[in-house]
């Protein structure tokens, strides 16, 4: 039986019959109405259907039945009846019977077991329908709260794209170019590059670790110092930019005191025009940058930590006289993850025969390493490219 008495009809010409039934299921907890007709039943007034109805109809009146001919108040019907064949039980099933019970009923035990087998059937139809339908509205909620994070994402990532410089800017008679695809709406991968004075441009490139939102925030840090470094050596309050080793130690300063809980591998360079020399401090950075020249490509030799795992690391600054005509090409460590090869050794020899091989630009770059038709990255993948426009030691 239930807590909350279901309703249950009984119509039955057999007066005796119809009020022995009816009896019984009232004194198990049922709510029930008996009528001796279908349409005695037919004039019921009920706010809503009979959770189950019990009948002495033949088949050939079963199928008359409101409650099997019409959607709107379905419920399940037991036919209780005396039969002459078998083939009568099974006609009734056919016509849309639930179940059959013979008479006379001598034992209700088999009543009770209709009962509940066709009730316990309803009721979990029924928590079926409302776990459906709170999960559907749970989803809908979902799907919104999906959309307006979407949009965050999207506004974020214009925000974030205003903070990288100018792609195909020359300073001081070198190209510098970049591409950023982030894994999703917003990207952990971040570059900047700009002129520190009369003879010297500055670039670095930074990973931090992760990909989303939590990592886009570290960006946001790196752009902040950065025009903070900027505007300190202008007013000659500091220096940490005239020297990567200097320039990496304030970066891990910094992302220390922000307790983010990240960590990120930098390259810095500085690129000195007059004496045609590249200063530089890596931070962790992997694969390490390209240099080509004379048509021939290199990784630049240095290692270093990656910044926000030490209070106090050492960086070490490394230098390289540059000929005429060199460029510099620096990747993000997502580009190992999509590019082809069974092995680390394969994948940054691939890089060096691309970058050693391509003479048109970033994109075609990208599109000799297989990305121009990558829609899923598994990581962000950024890629920066330095070159000598100018040839600096021929001025």
């Amino acid at each position: 039986m239930s807590d909350v008495a279901d309703y249950i009809l009984v119509i039955d010409h057999n007066e005796s019959d119809r009020r022995q039934l009816a009896e019984y299921l009232t004194q198990i907890g049922y709510y029930v109405q008996q009528v001796g007709t279908v349409h005695d039943a037919s004039l019921l007034e009920a706010d809503e259907p009979p959770s189950l109805v019990f009948v002495d109809l033949d088949n050939e009146h079963v199928r008359e039945l409101p409650y099997i001919k019409s959607d709107r108040m379905m419920a399940p019907v037991v036919v209780v009846s005396e039969v002459g064949t078998s083939g009568d039980v099974v006609a009734c099933l056919r016509a849309g019977a639930s179940d059959f019970i013979l008479k006379p009923i001598d034992d209700f035990h088999n009543v009770d077991k209709v009962i509940h087998g066709i009730l316990d059937k309803i009721r979990l139809n029924k928590l079926n329908k409302r776990l459906h339908q709170e999960l559907e509205e749970r989803n809908s909620k979902l799907r919104e709260g999906l959309n307006a994070l979407r949009t965050d994402q999207k506004a974020g990532r214009e925000i974030q794209l205003k903070m990288l410089p100018d792609s195909g800017k020359v300073i001081q008679g070198l190209e510098f170019d970049h591409c950023v695809k982030p894994s999703l709406y917003l990207s952990g991968d971040f570059l900047d590059y700009f002129n520190l004075d009369a003879s010297r441009t500055i670039f670095y490139f930074a990973d931090v670790s992760g990909h989303g939102a939590s990592s886009a925030f570290v960006t946001v840090l790196l752009k902040n110092l950065t025009m903070r470094l900027k505007r300190n050596y202008k007013r000659g309050s500091s220096d940490e930019l005239t020297c990567p080793a200097r320039f990496l130690k304030r970066i891990n300063q910094e992302l220390n005191a922000s307790n983010i809980g990240k960590h990120i591998t930098v390259f810095a360079g500085l690129l000195d025009r007059r004496a045609s020399v590249l200063e530089y401090a890596i931070g962790g950075h992997f694969p390490v940058p390209v240099l080509k020249e004379h048509g021939q490509a290199e990784y630049l030799e240095g290692r270093g930590v990656a910044l926000g795992l030490f209070p106090d690391p050492e960086f070490e600054v490394y230098k390289r006289t540059l000929e005429p005509g060199f460029s510099i090409t620096v990747f993000s460590d997502g580009i190992l993850e999509v590019i082809a090869g069974k092995s680390l050794n394969d994948k940054e020899k691939l890089l060096l025969d691309v970058v050693c091989s391509e003479q048109r630009g970033i994109e075609s770059l990208l599109s000799s390493l297989g990305l121009d038709n990558v829609d899923e990255l598994p990581d962000d993948i950024a890629v920066l490219t330095v070159r000598d426009v100018a040839n600096w030691g021929n001025q």
